[in-house]
């Protein structure tokens, strides 16, 4: 670890010296040369509590850092476990796109294909495209059902995802849907959201997954998500929703169980946290 001064620091032992230098000055004027007994214990007195305040500076920082680092690598192990268990399982035929980032991490994607291999959806909608798409296209036709379909408000990504689901030959199970963001009301507030007119929706949506738009976008940004789909959800949905580390995911989860209850919800401590909910209608 590289250890580093800071300006706290040298304030802290300038401070002593300082006030070394003034009880010298003091003593020495009241008690003249007694002073120069006392003062020295005293005077180290002062030095040291600044060089421990120092110290205590250093190992704080210190123990943080190790923590820190202990956490990420627990993070880099469960993002290769998790990749791993995906190419084994899914036996991608081509490279599958870059995980992380703006993407979905690898233990949200391993999450997605639990839930899919478990619930067996035979109609997925995603909003937002891109891995996730992949990942999931490749469950359905490992269970030889279904079919996802996924908005995408770029038209840039949405011709290159469309690409590449071409490539893996998925195009029976998967398809892009270039749904540019327009505006939508939504209990008298206005709202920005996806195009849903080419979302042809003929049979109830079993997974309904939230990567998006982008939270640039507006306050709030995945709400719209639930209020406009919620009636084409079956009995027994799940809705998953990604970023859930971010206070607008967390804020939007709280208005959805209190406009849509039976809406519960299950948090996952995944790289970016996440959400599952469940409609949980019995009706």
């Amino acid at each position: 670890m590289k250890i580093q001064i800071t300006k706290k620091d040298s304030a802290h032992i300038l401070s002593a010296s300082l006030s070394v230098l003034a009880v010298t000055a003091i003593g020495w004027s009241l008690i003249g040369e007694a002073a120069l007994i006392i003062l020295p214990a005293l005077s180290t007195f002062l030095i040291l509590f600044g060089l421990m305040e120092v110290y205590r500076r250093l190992y704080e920082e210190h123990r943080n850092s190790r923590r820190a680092q202990d956490y990420q690598r627990k993070q880099e192990y469960r993002q290769i476990e998790s990749l791993l268990s995906l190419f084994f399982t899914l036996k991608p035929d081509f490279p599958l796109p870059d995980t992380r980032g703006w993407a979905a991490a690898p233990d949200l994607l391993k999450k997605i294909a639990e839930v899919i291999f478990m619930e067996k959806p035979a109609f997925i909608v995603e909003a937002g495209s891109g891995v996730s798409t992949l990942v999931m296209a490749y469950c359905l036709k490992h269970l030889g059902r279904g079919k996802v379909v996924s908005l995408e408000h770029d038209a840039k990504y949405a011709t290159i995802n469309q690409k590449l689901i071409l490539l893996h030959g998925l195009e029976q199970v998967a398809t892009i849907v270039h749904a540019p963001l327009r505006e939508v009301e939504i209990s008298g507030q206005k709202w920005l959201w996806y195009n849903t007119e080419r979302l042809n929706i003929e049979q109830p949506i079993d997974l309904l997954v939230v990567d998006g738009p982008p939270s640039h976008i507006q306050k709030l940004s995945r709400y719209p998500a639930l209020p406009l789909l919620y009636r084409y959800l079956d009995a027994k949905s799940k809705i998953i929703l990604d970023d859930g580390h971010r206070e607008d995911e967390r804020n939007t989860v709280a208005l959805w169980e209190r406009e849509f209850s039976p809406i519960t919800s299950e948090f996952l401590d995944t790289e970016k946290g996440a959400f599952v909910l469940h409609k949980n209608d019995r009706r």
